[in-house]
């Protein structure tokens, strides 16, 4: 008769032998597979980055994404065997490419290798001003308006002079800035660290980098409703306009 098993008698188990040779050996192909999958998101890189000049920024994107598919045949002809590759493995490598492709493209379309931003411009305030447009203005003076969108108003009485504040600024630099109030061309000049005319509460404030000054006279042909439009342009020949109307009283 048979000896009936006793449910406390649990089952033998023999651990796999563990072969830390072929395991070794999976490890230092992995890591070549990535070293070579990081080196790849390089050139791809380079790709995207002639397409996104010369052809079209989605372009670019999409082949440099899809130039991980090239590793299937790069691999095995530099010597790294990809048979035993799983799944998992494949999105493994494939992250570590799309990460580093993302990184390095980021880098290339950025300065010092690249500018492909245009300037911004930001219109802050304006004022008026007691004294002819060519006199210098005393620090901490001038009643200014802040900018909020729309119309840039401020009232100016028995005045002479409206002082118009803005900042043009880009990642890399500003090559030139040029303005126009109405059909009539005016001259930004840059104030960059030097003290602020507007009234701030505190006297020793300076102006920001890439802040300018427009001194206008008022009355004609600079009468009150007139559009002024300012446009910058970088180092890269790229440009950028803000316009603002302009209303005193």
């Amino acid at each position: 008769m048979a000896r009936r098993k006793r449910k406390d008698e649990e089952p033998e188990w023999t651990p796999p032998e563990f072969d830390e040779v072929d395991y070794m050996r999976r490890e230092i192909e992995s890591a070549k597979v990535a070293v070579v999958t990081i080196a790849w998101a390089v050139v791809g890189a380079l790709i995207a980055y002639v397409l996104y000049i010369y052809v079209h920024p989605a372009v670019g994107f999409l082949v440099g994404v899809a130039a991980f598919g090239a590793l299937y045949f790069l691999l095995p002809i530099l010597g790294l065997p990809i048979k035993a590759f799983k799944t998992r493995d494949w999105l493994g490598h494939a992250s570590i490419y799309v990460f580093s492709w993302l990184a390095f493209s980021i880098i290339l379309l950025n300065a010092p290798f690249g500018d492909h931003t245009p300037p911004t411009i930001q219109i802050q305030a304006g004022g008026s001003v007691n004294a002819p447009y060519t006199a210098a203005v005393a620090p901490n003076s001038v009643k200014c308006t802040n900018y909020t969108g729309g119309a840039l108003s401020f009232t100016v009485g028995t005045n002479q002079s409206m002082y118009l504040v803005f900042r043009a600024t880009d990642n890399v630099a500003v090559r030139s800035v040029n303005a126009t109030y109405g059909t009539n061309a005016v001259t930004p000049v840059d104030e960059s660290g030097q003290p602020n005319g507007c009234i701030t509460g505190s006297a020793d404030t300076l102006f920001a980098p890439g802040t300018y000054v427009i001194r206008l006279p008022t009355g004609s042909p600079y009468v009150s409703g007139l559009v002024l439009t300012i446009t910058a342009v970088d180092s890269s020949g790229l440009s950028s306009y803000e316009s603002v109307t302009v209303q005193y009283s």
